[in-house]
């Protein structure tokens, strides 16, 4: 089931962070083998920036095994570099860097927007689509350097709808079949690197199969959504 329960009951954008506590930083679940049989089936998923360097890789790699060792003594840490480590994971992956921009992404399942579009950008950039940000953006960068200096792992979610696929594109449905989506967002600091990593773990389920309980609140969001905000989340 998707995690619509960690939403408000009113549409909002703003940022909703908070500590992780005690739930894991990195999430597996029964679907593991989907996600990552899928992962290995997308293309053109993997953007890097000229900023990105060696040292980037490495300390990201290094930090994703020490999570890895605590979280799940069990799983494979053998992933050389950044390409190979989202291969292993549920997760889609952004590495945002301290002068304010997106410089890696590993993402096979975006939620309506294109990859390699956000490549290179801001954080005000990035988000200058969403309607009602504007206030939160003139803020880019605390929220920039919230992120890279993160004493420890810290999550918002959000959430969306689309047509046309399940999870991805690997996953075609009829063009007419609505999909809802969550995301769960996890900010990692490495500020020694001066860098941001950011996991996104999306899960997917088909709004027939939603219970009664989440479509009166999805309504409930609908309802409390400007025009503008309708035509942008509404796909």
């Amino acid at each position: 089931m998707i995690d619509w329960k960690q939403y408000g009951p009113i549409y909002t954008v703003a940022p909703g962070i908070k500590s992780i506590e005690n739930l894991p930083i990195i999430e597996f679940d029964d679907q593991e083998a989907r996600y990552l049989n899928l992962k290995k089936k997308t293309h053109n998923n993997v953007f890097f920036d000229s900023l990105f360097s060696s040292d980037h890789d490495d300390a990201i790699c290094n930090n994703v095994r020490h999570i890895l060792k605590k979280e799940y003594p069990k799983k494979d840490t053998t992933f050389q570099n950044f390409e190979d480590l989202g291969y292993h994971l549920q997760e889609d992956l952004a590495v945002f860097h301290r002068s304010n921009r997106l410089i890696a992404l590993h993402v096979s399942f975006p939620s309506v927007w294109v990859p390699k579009e956000k490549i290179g950008l801001s954080f005000a950039s990035i988000h200058a689509p969403v309607p009602g940000m504007e206030v939160f953006l003139k803020n880019e960068k605390r929220y920039v350097e919230m992120m890279v200096n993160a004493p420890s792992p810290i999550i918002r979610y959000v959430w969306g709808e689309h047509y046309g696929y399940l999870l991805c594109e690997q996953e075609p449905l009829d063009a007419s079949t609505k999909v809802m989506h969550t995301e769960r967002q996890t900010f990692i600091g490495l500020p020694e690197w001066d860098i941001g990593l950011f996991l996104i773990r999306k899960k997917v389920m088909l709004y027939k199969d939603t219970s009664p309980d989440f479509q009166k609140w999805y309504q409930g969001q609908i309802h409390s959504m400007t025009e503008s905000q309708k035509k942008y989340k509404l796909k």
